[in-house]
């Protein structure tokens, strides 16, 4: 009796364990995601193909002033 539990469960058991570990491992891993309202880590790159071509200043000429824009319109 303890053999056959031993013999048809256990493997069945660590197959189901090893798919969640396989399934949840991964987002556990991962860094946390930006989520909108919170304050942007990085600093702003504004990027064009040809700043010269369209007659506009260099990157590092640019002021940031702490103003807020999106998808919601919260300017």
């Amino acid at each position: 009796m303890v053999v056959s539990i031993l013999w048809y469960a256990v493997p069945s058991v660590a197959l189901y364990l090893l798919v969640a570990a396989l399934v949840v491992g991964p987002r556990l891993a991962r860094r946390p995601r930006y989520r909108v309202g919170q304050p942007w880590p990085h600093e702003p790159m504004w990027w064009t193909a040809n700043p010269q071509g369209a007659q506009l200043p260099a990157a590092h000429g640019h002021a940031v002033t702490g103003e807020r824009g999106g998808a919601r319109g919260s300017w």
